[in-house]
């Protein structure tokens, strides 16, 4: 939620929670838990939550909706992309699979901290460097995956991205993971939404399903011209 205010160049400034939670087979603690995460998200923002709304759920469920503020002039959309410019992408990829790999018992604890690290860091900085250059286009990596949501970006710029399979960052394990065919069944349903769009080539079936990964609160992927995107690298990883 707050990814999405990022990308568009906004502030946030306030949020509210919403949440499902089965009462009679969860014990309140994990609630508990999950909004303490949450208030420490927020702060790290520097946003309030103000309120929220809680229903009984039989399936925890839990997330947030959050205001933000932009100038009109200044809104950073997921359109505009020029010719000539050159993608750069703040977080790796490999959540979906990763994910799927804990919940089958399937990864170090090393490999498991790592993939939530990644989930569990806003995009705040990204998003802050990201304001002083020259951006055409922005966007959030979630559920579609980065071919689903550059899908989105290249269709609305009318343009062509070409995309270097080994230029891709990927969190540790990720790709033996895949090769193992443990994936999420939202990143098969991610590559035939794709499919007919994106010309794979070469790219392996197990390729294709590791771009495809669908996200849990992915990095931004930011299109500007190549001397804008090198000095918006350098000052991002010297952050």
């Amino acid at each position: 939620a707050l990814s999405d205010i990022y990308a568009m160049g906004a502030q946030p400034i306030f949020a509210l929670n919403i949440v499902g939670f089965p009462e009679e087979t969860l014990p309140m603690e994990v609630l508990e838990q999950i909004l303490k995460g949450a208030q420490s998200k927020a702060e790290e923002a520097g946003i309030p939550i103000l309120g929220g709304h809680t229903i009984e759920d039989p399936e925890p469920k839990y997330g947030m909706v959050v205001s933000g503020l932009v100038h009109p002039d200044k809104i950073i959309k997921n359109t505009g992309a020029q010719v000539g410019d050159v993608l750069v992408l703040t977080k790796p990829l490999g959540t979906g699979i990763i994910s799927t790999a804990i919940k089958r018992g399937l990864v170090t604890d090393s490999v498991a901290e790592k993939a939530i690290a990644v989930m569990s860091s806003l995009n705040k900085t990204a998003a802050e460097i990201m304001l002083k250059y020259e951006v055409s286009a922005c966007t959030d990596i979630t559920g579609f995956g980065l071919m689903g949501h550059l899908k989105e970006m290249v269709e609305s710029s009318g343009l062509i991205a070409e995309i270097k399979f080994e230029n891709l960052p990927f969190i540790e394990s990720v790709k033996d993971l895949a090769a193992a065919n443990i994936i999420p069944g939202g990143s098969h349903h991610n590559r035939a939404y794709v499919d007919g769009f994106v010309d794979f080539g070469s790219f392996s079936r197990t390729a294709q399903l590791l771009v495809c990964d669908a996200q849990t609160s992915g990095g931004l992927l930011v299109s500007l011209s190549p001397a804008q995107a090198a000095k918006y690298v350098h000052e991002f990883k010297h952050t």
